[in-house]
């Protein structure tokens, strides 16, 4: 009886592996070939050693490893070398820069265009010639907390150089051009549209606080549409990120007052927490619905007043009394008693359909703040001089910060009012 004779030839298929400033090199691919024998081959050819490896499609489409044994014969590969992240020349090579679109507190946003794959990316440039030690581990902790983070509404981060001798970090992300979500909150969009940008920030962040990962700065400002023709977000700027627990490493208040939590404006505020997440989830999803910030004043003092009071309002005759409990269920003022961002995340607001029901008062404005022994408590603070006192005294708040993929320029006149 004959035996059919087993051959490995047709499933062998010869590729072009292409890299800059590199000669091409004919590669053969079989089911087996892994990424640590195209790593081999290019160290032999190449003499580079590859410690990190990426293969891009000529079209910008990166592969992993499991795509290798779908890659059809004839197929051009692009090869991503990264030996050392202090290589300057590793991005100089790789990357144009195509223009400036952006700036932030700590750093300047490029676009850039790979010059093999065209894809298109941002690279943010932060540098400082008074930079100390802790300021560098600082942003080195933003990229290993974004390295950990694998979620369709966060932004990606694809490389990150180091160079220390220049006190400059440069990091390549994921390019969003679809501008900030701020543009979207206004008393135009309904609750149905505010309802689905909202679940897929509430998504992104319990994923980040399912790893212990707070956010620290939510804002309209630092979520992104991915582009101008879809409704997907991104969740960016993970600077002042940290793990839930960790001390804070600094005496002010880092973040934008008007979605700081109460207890972040405690001078007792000494632990990184979930629930000052969960507190700016809750001025976001109000913002989209309503077109303006919860707890926003006509000053600085007002705003701080408003947020240890939980004062905020209802100011739609239509709204579902599933986004009123949500909202009542977030912003309370002990942390203890706040739902966390799961209980936000399985809240009827999200399940059902939506109910619009018209509410019973003669004006636009109903007060729902939760807090009456809070009111009562700064009810003894009289004066605008003694507010105005009252923020700066105990610790400094940083207004606005940077984003770190903010490609739109919005003016500050046009920011939610």
């Amino acid at each position: 009886m004959s035996s059919t004779k087993f051959t490995m030839q047709s499933y062998v298929r010869s590729c072009t592996l292409i890299s800059t400033n590199q000669n091409p090199i004919r590669l053969m691919l079989n089911p087996n070939t892994k990424f640590s024998d195209v790593a081999k081959l290019i160290q032999i050819v190449w003499r580079q050693n590859a410690q990190q490896l990426r293969l891009f499609l000529i079209d910008g489409t990166e592969i992993e490893e499991k795509d290798l044994i779908s890659i059809k014969k004839g197929t051009t590969l692009y090869a991503q070398l990264k030996n050392d992240e202090s290589d300057l020349s590793n991005l100089k090579f790789e990357y144009d820069i195509v223009k400036r679109v952006g700036e932030g507190g700590q750093g300047i946003i490029f676009l850039g265009k790979h010059k093999e794959t065209k894809e298109l990316v941002a690279i943010k440039k932060i540098s400082s010639s008074t930079w100390q030690d802790q300021d560098m581990e600082i942003l080195e902790q933003e990229s290993l907390i974004l390295k950990q983070l694998d979620h369709k509404n966060i932004v990606k981060l694809y490389e990150k150089f180091t160079y220390p001798n220049q006190k400059e970090v440069i990091m390549v992300m994921e390019y969003l051009q679809g501008g900030s979500l701020l543009t979207q909150a206004n008393s135009k969009l309904t609750e149905g549209e505010a309802k689905h940008f909202s679940r897929q920030v509430v998504e992104a962040i319990a994923y980040c606080h399912e790893r212990k990962i707070i956010h620290c700065d939510l804002k309209l400002e630092n979520i992104m549409l991915s582009s101008l023709s879809c409704k997907d977000i991104k969740i960016i700027d993970f600077g002042v990120s940290n793990y839930a627990g960790q001390p804070l490493v600094t005496e002010n208040v880092v973040g934008t007052l008007s979605y700081l939590a109460p207890e972040v404006l405690s001078s007792s505020y000494k632990f990184i927490q979930p629930g000052q997440d969960v507190w700016a989830v809750g001025c976001i999803i109000y913002g989209l619905v309503f077109g303006k910030l919860p707890f926003d004043g006509n000053s600085p003092s007002e705003t701080y007043r408003n947020i240890i009071q939980c004062n905020y309002q209802i100011t739609k005759k239509s709204v579902s009394k599933e986004l009123i409990h949500l909202l009542s269920i977030i912003f309370v003022v002990n942390p203890k008693e706040r739902a966390n961002i799961f209980d936000v995340l399985s809240h009827n607001w999200f399940r059902e359909q939506l109910k619009i029901f018209k509410l019973n008062f003669s004006g636009i404005n109903v007060r729902i703040g939760r807090s009456s022994s809070v009111a009562k408590m700064y009810s003894s603070r009289k004066s605008y001089d003694e507010d105005q006192g009252l923020v700066i005294s105990q610790r400094k708040i940083v207004f606005s910060r940077r984003s770190v993929t903010r490609l739109d320029k919005v003016p500050f006149g046009a920011k939610i009012k």
